[in-house]
């Protein structure tokens, strides 16, 4: 004769409390992530009057530091940036941001930096860039910050203001559409 099997109420309670546990373990967890949000946020201005190109960069400082460890500068300051945190600083960027002007690539320099504990910033503003844009000019702009290491998740926004020929543009640089191109 064949037996009712029964079930056993107990052990399935026991089950649903380990993945209730478990579920609040991740929660917790999650919430001591530095920051869910891959972002940088770029300023490139330009004077007409000095005809300097202006150019300021905010990044999250642990992104920053896990990227330039990574691929130039060990245990980066960036609260007292040395100089030869400065020089992987300049190297840094001048790799992960192009800007070019007719096809000739501008060298960007470190001029300042300030730490923003409370949001987890780094802000990092550069030496005006001696260029005389005219109309017929074409400015190209290529941001790549931190792609390698966060590849979809990063998000690039800058904004350019580029007088007489440019008032204000929002834009936003992803790993599959980083380069864009301005005919002045």
């Amino acid at each position: 004769m064949n037996k009712i099997k029964r079930f056993d109420f107990s052990k399935a309670k026991y089950s649903a409390v380990k993945i209730i546990v478990l579920l609040n373990i991740i929660i917790v967890l999650s919430a001591f992530q530095k920051h869910p949000i891959k972002l940088t946020a770029m300023l490139i201005e330009y004077d007409p009057k000095s005809n300097g190109l202006y150019l300021e960069c905010k990044v999250f400082i642990d992104d920053f530091e896990k990227s330039i460890n990574k691929t130039l500068t060990k245990n980066i300051n960036t609260s007292n940036p040395s100089a030869s945190d400065i020089e992987g600083i300049n190297d840094y960027f001048n790799n992960y941001v192009k800007l070019c002007v007719n096809k000739k690539k501008l060298e960007l320099k470190y001029k300042s930096s300030e730490v923003v504990n409370t949001y987890n910033v780094f802000l990092i503003k550069f030496e005006n860039i001696k260029v005389n844009f005219k109309k017929g000019d074409k400015f190209e702009i290529s941001n790549t910050l931190f792609f390698e290491e966060y590849n979809y998740l990063q998000s690039n926004r800058m904004t350019v203001r580029l007088p007489p020929f440019i008032t204000e543009d929002h834009l936003e640089s992803r790993i599959d559409d980083y380069y864009i191109p301005y005919s002045l």
